[in-house]
Formats: C-alpha cells, sequence, structure tokens
C-alpha cells in the first residue's frame, strides 16, 4: 500500500509546477520522508514534521542560490 501510494506521489511531485523559489518542490526522497514520519512513527506531535519540511527544503533552496551563485562568480 504504501509503495503504491508512493508511486502516485512520484507521479504528482512530476507534474507539479516549481511555484517559490524560496522553497524547493517537493521530491520523491522527502515525501518518502514525510510518509514515514506521519504512517510509520508517531512519536513526534504532528506539527513538527510539515515545520521541519518546510524548514529543510527552504535551507535546501538558499544552499542551491549560495552553490549557483558562486559558481557564476568564476
Amino acid at each position: 500500500m504504501i509503495a503504491a501510494a508512493l508511486a502516485v506521489l512520484t507521479i504528482l511531485v512530476a507534474q507539479q509546477p516549481d511555484v517559490d523559489p524560496e522553497i524547493i518542490a517537493l521530491t520523491v526522497a522527502e515525501i518518502r520522508r514525510l510518509l514515514n514520519a506521519f504512517v510509520l512513527a508517531v512519536t513526534l506531535p504532528p506539527t513538527h514534521t510539515p515545520h521541519w519540511s518546510i524548514w529543510r527544503r527552504t535551507s535546501q533552496a538558499r544552499a542551491r542560490r549560495t552553490h549557483y551563485q558562486r559558481r557564476q562568480a568564476k
């Protein structure tokens, strides 16, 4: 069942436009982490996981921008 959900979400991610440059789009790996966090493990409060996911993707977007800026400076 989780494999089917992951397959459907993978298709949805592939069709998702990148609308906000401040945060990267959901990736298959991120969706897998979210599924694991919400379905398989319930030790953290429910509000922690979405907050952590947004923080993580924002951090990745910041790192991506910095990487591109450094490559352009050379």
